[in-house]
């Protein structure tokens, strides 16, 4: 009368009818739908949360003046949602002259719409930084590097991840314990960077921060424009030693502006290029000094004095008949890594041979070497002088 369940087998299935097949099908869409909104809020940076801070030098040599590119990033903030702005003043310590103001206008009933007055509100911040900077008493003499960059430290630990500009004409100056002369005069900036990050520059953390550094056309009576080398050795330096702190430079600007220093700023020493090596009383061998090179490379900068060095050595060589040979020696202040200075003084030297080459100079006829800073140059006194930073190229009889 009743059949054997285990014969009978499973209930035949009931075939999916078209209208639940339309549902499933529109709910797969949705799914799909959410999990795409969800992925790209994910990716899209949040604007809620940012902060602008700028470290402003305020020395003697530093014009009295926001940035242009400053200005035009905080003016072009004002329209974002949510950005904030602050403001620090350095000498030997930095001065917190403005702390975080929103820039949208929010007049209590949500940010204001119109564009004029936005911009209005943005024009007043600024006026009034500027004013606060004036009277901020950073210092009697002196710029200090290390809190410069102390600060930005700070505004990530109170934000979480800042956008940081840094305004300035010394980027050498630290009182930490380095002098401006004996980095910029004595060494490559790679060197300067391994020498600062013995002082308490190597324990801040930059690691969420976006880094824009403005450099400043220093101003003064007594202070000229800085030459191209110097420009350059100021740009290498500042990125070489943001990457090791693990900032990201986002940005390197000039500013050429000419108005003159905040009131009572602290006072620097001239920032100058580094001196040329001095000259030989008695006639010695061709030398080509460091400033004919690109600050920690091997590039010529400088490449018609390098040529004309070369291409008097071409001419005694010619005139000897074959009897000589050419030696080129380069050396390197004692900065750094002994290895290293070996290594570039070698690149160096060699890029001088490759002029005597074009001279017409037989390759064979031709032998470089990198002293690094093991030896003393010729004509030069002390391993860390100028004057030890040289490529000399050397005339000697064959045997």
């Amino acid at each position: 009368m009743y059949r054997n369940i285990e014969e009978s087998g499973p209930p035949p299935r009931r075939p999916i009818t078209k209208s639940t097949r339309i549902m499933l099908g529109a709910l797969g869409v949705a799914l799909a739908f959410i999990t795409l909104l969800v992925v790209l809020s994910q990716c899209r940076p949040s604007t809620s949360s940012t902060d602008i801070v700028w470290i402003a030098e305020k020395t003697t040599h530093s014009p009295g003046a926001i940035p242009r590119a400053l200005r035009s990033r905080v003016r072009a903030a004002g329209a974002e949602a949510g950005v904030r702005f602050s403001t620090y003043a350095v000498g030997e310590q930095a001065i917190p002259v403005a702390d975080a103001e929103a820039l949208d206008l929010d007049r209590g009933n949500g940010k204001v719409g119109d564009a004029g007055q936005q911009a209005a509100n943005v024009d007043r911040i600024l006026k009034d930084v500027n004013g606060r900077i004036e009277k901020a008493a950073v210092s009697r003499t002196g710029f200090s590097l290390y809190a410069a960059l102390r600060a930005a430290a700070n505004e990530v630990e109170r934000a979480g991840h800042v956008e940081a500009w840094l305004s300035t004409t010394v980027l050498t100056g630290s009182t930490d314990p380095l002098t401006i002369a004996a980095l910029s005069a004595g060494a490559e900036p790679a060197q300067a960077v391994d020498e600062l990050m013995k002082t308490p520059l190597k324990e801040l953390d930059l690691h969420d921060v976006d880094l824009h550094v403005v450099l400043l056309t220093p101003v003064g009576d007594e202070q000229r424009p800085l030459d191209l080398r110097a420009e350059s050795w100021r740009t290498k330096f500042i990125t070489e030693l943001a990457d090791r702190l693990g900032a990201h430079v986002d940005g390197l600007f000039h500013d050429s502006g000419t108005a003159p220093p905040w009131r009572d700023s602290s006072r620097v020493p001239v920032i100058a290029a580094a001196a040329p090596p001095p000259q030989a009383v008695t006639p010695g061998p061709p030398r080509i000094d460091n400033a004919a090179f690109e600050p920690d490379s091997a590039e010529l900068i400088d490449r018609s004095a390098a040529t004309a060095a070369a291409t008097e050595v071409a001419r005694q060589y010619r005139a000897k008949n074959g009897r000589s040979r050419i030696t080129v020696t380069g050396y390197c202040a004692k900065y750094g890594n002994a290895d290293g200075a070996r290594v570039k003084s070698a690149e160096r030297a060699e890029a001088i041979a490759a002029l005597l080459r074009e001279q017409g100079v037989p390759d064979g006829d031709i032998d470089t070497a990198g002293s690094g800073f093991d030896r003393l140059a010729p004509g030069s006194n002390d391993l860390r002088s100028p004057a030890q930073r040289v490529v000399v190229i050397e005339l000697t009889e064959r045997p």
